[in-house]
C-alpha cells in the first residue's frame, strides 16, 4: 500500500493558511473589542448627557427654592423689625408668629450675641392681634412691605446660580459668630435691626426643604443611577474637586484627585481614560459642567469594564472555533485538492509511461519484424536442410549418434522459430476472433491441459467458478494462451509444489478471472517491470510471456494487475468486458 503523498507545497499552503486565519482572529479580536469599547463609551456620554441636565435642573430647582425661602424669611425678619420699631412686642407675640409661619424659631440679638431683653408691652388688644395676624398671612402669601437696605446675611445656602447678584453677607459680627447661635439650624436668615441695637435672626423649619431636595436632588438621581450593574460610580464635584454628590456618601465633601480635571479644563472638553483598580479595570468620563456659560463643576462617571470583558471573551471563544472550523475546512480541502492532484498526476505519469511502453512496442515491433523476416529464411533453409540430410543421408556407422544430432539441430531451429513467432506477436496486431466461451467448461479444459504439469510439480490446480456465470465474448485461442501462460508461471513459481487456486466471478459489469500461487514472489521493486517485454525473474525465461499475455488482455479491452511480495506468493489479476470490446459488437 502506498503511503499518502504529502508535498512540500501542501505544508507551506497549510502554514499560509494558518497565517491567514491568525492574523483573521487578531484583527477580528482586535476590531470587536474596539467596537465594545466604543459602545461603552457612548454609553458614558448618553449617561453624562443626561446625567448632566437632570444636575442642571436640580440645581435650578434648589437654588429657586433657597431663594424663595430666603426672600420669604427675610420678608418675616423685616415684618418682626417693623413691629418692633412700631411699639413693644412680647414673647409670646413672637413665639405665636413664629409658629403662624411655620418657623423654627425667632431669636433677637444684641451687639455681643446676647438675646434682647423685651420688655413686658402691655396686653394688646383683640383688635390689634387680629390685624397682626393678617399682616403675617399676607407676607406668607408674598404680600410685603416696602423692601429697605440694611445689612443682611444668611447661612445654610449651597446652591448659587453664576451670575446671580447675591445682596446677602455671610461675614457676622464677631460676637455673633462666636455665640453660633445657627447651631442645630439648618437655614436662617438675619438682619441688622432698627428697632434693637442688634440682629434679628429667623431659623426656618428645614423639614420639608430637605425632603424635597433629598426627592428631586443630585444625590437622589446618582444613588437611583448608581444602582444599575455595571455602574461603578458617579459623582457631581464644584470647581475645587470637592464632592458635591456621589454614589458612596462617605465621599461627599471631600477632595478628590485633581488629575483627571485638570486634564478636561487643558482640553475644554469631556475626558475619558481607562484607569485599573482593585475590583477591575474602568472606563472613567469626567465632562465639565456649565451654567448660563459659566464653570459650575464636574461629572464623573465609573463604568465597569467587566461586561464588556465578559462579552468579549464570550466573543472570542467563538472567534476561535469559526477560525478552527475554517483551518479545518480549509487544510481539508486543500487535502482533497492535492490529493486529487496527485491521483491526476499519477494518472498522467501512468499514461505517458503506457504511451512510452506502447512507442517502445512500435519500436520493438518493427525491429521484430525486420528480424524475423530475416531469421526466419535462413531457419526455414536450415530446417529443409536437416530433413533432406535425415531422410537422404545415412551414416554406415554412428547412426544414433547422428540422429540425435539431427533432432538436437531441429528442436533448436524450432525453439528459435517459437522465439521469432513472439516477436512477430509483439509486433503485429492480434487478429481475435470473438465467440462465446463458458467459463467454467473453459476453465477445466485449462486444468485437464495442465494437470500433467501440476502432478510432476507436486501443484494442485484448483478452479473455482459458478455455473451461472454469464458467457464471455473473447477470443477463445488467444484466451487460452493468456492463462496457460500465467498457470504454467504459477507451476513453476512453486518447486515444492502446493496449491494454485484459479477463481472466475463478476465484478462490476466484467468478467474477474484470479490465479493465486504460493510460491516464491516477486519481489516489490521488480514487480512494476514484470510486463515489459525482455524483463524476467527466471533464468531460462525469454521475457515475453507476460508482455504477451498484458497484450491479449488490452486488445479484449481489459486489464491485468499482479500482487506480490517478497515474502511469497503472488496473484493475477484480470478484468475482461462479458460482452467483449465495443468494435466486437459491430462485426
Amino acid at each position: 500500500m502506498k503511503k499518502p503523498f504529502l508535498p512540500r507545497y501542501f505544508i507551506a499552503s497549510v502554514i499560509l493558511l494558518l497565517v491567514l486565519v491568525s492574523l483573521y482572529v487578531l484583527s477580528e479580536s482586535r476590531r470587536l473589542q474596539q467596537e465594545l469599547l466604543r459602545q461603552t463609551s457612548a454609553k458614558g456620554m448618553a449617561l453624562a448627557e443626561a446625567m448632566e441636565s437632570s444636575a442642571k435642573n436640580a440645581i435650578l430647582g434648589n437654588s429657586l427654592l433657597e431663594k424663595l425661602v430666603s426672600e420669604r424669611l427675610l420678608d418675616n425678619a423685616r415684618l418682626i423689625d417693623q413691629l418692633l420699631l412700631s411699639g413693644p412686642v412680647s414673647s409670646d407675640f413672637l413665639q405665636e408668629l413664629s409658629t403662624m409661619n411655620r418657623l423654627h424659631k425667632i431669636e433677637l440679638l444684641d451687639q455681643r450675641g446676647h438675646p434682647w431683653e423685651i420688655p413686658e408691652p402691655p396686653p394688646m388688644p383683640r383688635q390689634m392681634r387680629e390685624m397682626m395676624a393678617e399682616m403675617g398671612q399676607q407676607m406668607h402669601r408674598g404680600a410685603r412691605p416696602e423692601r429697605q437696605r440694611m445689612m443682611t446675611f444668611m447661612w445654610g445656602r449651597r446652591w448659587v446660580l453664576p451670575g446671580d447678584r447675591d445682596d446677602s453677607r455671610t461675614d457676622t459680627p464677631p460676637p455673633v459668630t462666636e455665640q453660633k447661635f445657627w447651631e442645630g439650624s439648618v437655614f436662617g436668615v438675619a438682619i441688622g435691626a432698627r428697632s434693637i441695637p442688634g440682629i434679628i435672626a429667623v431659623h426656618a423649619n428645614a423639614d420639608y426643604i430637605l425632603n424635597f431636595k433629598k426627592e428631586i436632588g443630585v444625590q437622589r438621581q446618582i444613588e437611583d443611577l448608581g444602582r444599575q450593574p455595571d455602574i461603578h460610580h458617579v459623582a457631581l464635584l464644584d470647581n475645587q474637586y470637592n464632592y458635591v454628590a456621589h454614589t458612596d456618601r462617605s465621599l461627599i465633601g471631600k477632595k478628590a484627585p485633581e488629575g483627571p480635571f485638570l486634564k478636561t479644563q487643558a482640553g475644554g472638553k469631556t475626558h475619558a481614560e481607562i484607569i485599573q483598580l482593585d475590583q477591575g479595570r474602568l472606563y472613567q468620563l469626567v465632562k465639565p459642567i456649565s451654567l448660563n456659560s459659566s464653570p459650575m463643576g464636574f461629572l464623573q462617571i465609573g463604568l465597569s469594564l467587566e461586561p464588556m470583558e465578559v462579552a468579549w471573551r464570550s466573543s472570542l471563544w467563538s472567534i476561535l472555533i469559526l477560525g478552527v472550523a475554517i483551518l479545518a475546512v480549509g487544510i481539508l480541502g486543500m487535502a482533497a485538492i492535492f490529493y486529487n492532484q496527485d491521483s491526476h498526476l499519477r494518472e498522467v505519469k501512468a499514461l505517458e509511461a503506457e504511451v512510452a511502453r506502447r512507442e517502445n512496442l512500435s519500436a520493438l515491433g518493427n525491429l521484430a519484424a525486420t528480424v524475423a523476416h530475416e531469421v526466419r529464411n535462413p531457419l526455414n533453409s536450415i530446417s529443409m536442410g536437416l530433413q533432406r540430410l535425415r531422410a537422404e543421408f545415412h551414416p554406415t556407422e554412428d547412426e544414433d549418434q547422428y540422429n540425435r544430432f539431427i533432432e538436437l539441430m531441429r528442436g533448436e531451429v524450432q525453439r528459435l522459430n517459437s522465439i521469432v513467432e513472439q516477436f512477430l506477436s509483439l509486433a503485429r496486431p492480434l487478429d481475435l476472433k470473438f465467440e462465446s466461451i463458458r467459463i467454467g467448461e473453459f476453465l477445466q479444459e485449462l486444468m485437464l491441459l495442465t494437470g500433467a504439469d501440476g502432478e510432476s510439480s507436486k501443484v494442485q490446480i484448483q478452479v473455482d467458478a459458478r455455473s451461472n456465470l454469464p458467457a464471455l465474448r473473447a477470443d477463445r485461442n488467444y484466451l487460452k494462451q493468456l492463462l496457460l501462460n500465467l498457470i504454467l508461471n504459477g507451476i513453476q513459481a512453486m518447486p515444492e509444489g502446493g496449491p494454485l487456486k484459479i477463481e472466475a466471478g463478476t465484478s462490476h459489469g466484467d468478467l474477474s478471472l484470479t490465479i493465486s500461487d504460493r510460491g516464491v514472489g516477486i519481489p516489490e521493486d521488480k514487480l512494476s517491470r514484470i510486463f515489459e517485454p525482455y524483463y524476467t525473474t527466471k533464468t531460462n525465461g525469454s521475457g515475453l510471456g507476460l508482455s504477451i499475455a498484458r497484450r491479449i488482455v488490452e486488445a479484449h479491452s481489459g486489464t491485468i494487475t499482479v500482487e506480490s511480495g517478497a515474502e511469497g506468493g503472488s496473484r493475477f489479476r484480470i478484468n475482461l468486458p462479458i460482452d467483449g470490446p465495443p468494435e466486437s459488437k459491430e462485426t
